[in-house]
């Protein structure tokens, strides 16, 4: 169904639905609406300047986290195994990464949010010996998906 003919309809049910509710208090009748809104949740980086990686402080951007599931969301760091003493900061909080995974769980909200902060990783002199280090950033909400 085209968006302007949804639309239309979902106006004219509302007209039809506030045209009625006087005659529906008369006779004890009611209508009501109900409405399913589909799961949304994802993050994104808005980078900085790129450059390789560091030891020390690397400014990855500013993340943006949006999930409206009721009952919270993660959002997982995808990172090489192996990383020592390595770990990210998100606005004033620190997250040690796992040295021993691929992934390390470093956001988990317990309500829906949308949130924009900061994100930097931490190097050790160790982390920028091995060459190129590849990260992705993953959002899944927690409880029923719509």
């Amino acid at each position: 169904m085209p968006k302007a003919v949804f639309h239309r309809s979902a106006a004219v049910l509302v007209a039809l639905a506030i045209g009625a509710a006087p005659a529906s208090a008369s006779n004890g009748s009611s209508l009501t609406i109900f409405a399913r809104v589909p799961t949304v949740c994802h993050v994104t980086v808005a980078p900085s300047a790129s450059l390789p990686f560091q030891s020390g402080a690397n400014n990855l951007g500013v993340m943006t986290e949006l999930c409206n599931s009721m009952a919270g969301y993660t959002v997982t760091l995808n990172h090489p195994a192996g990383l020592t003493d390595a770990w990210v900061e998100i606005g004033s909080a620190r997250v040690p990464l796992s040295e021993t995974a691929t992934h390390t769980i470093i956001v988990d909200a317990a309500t829906a949010e949308f949130r924009e902060r900061p994100l930097r990783l931490i190097l050790s002199d160790d982390d920028t010996q091995g060459g190129a280090i590849a990260l992705s950033l993953d959002a899944q909400p927690k409880g029923p998906v719509f």
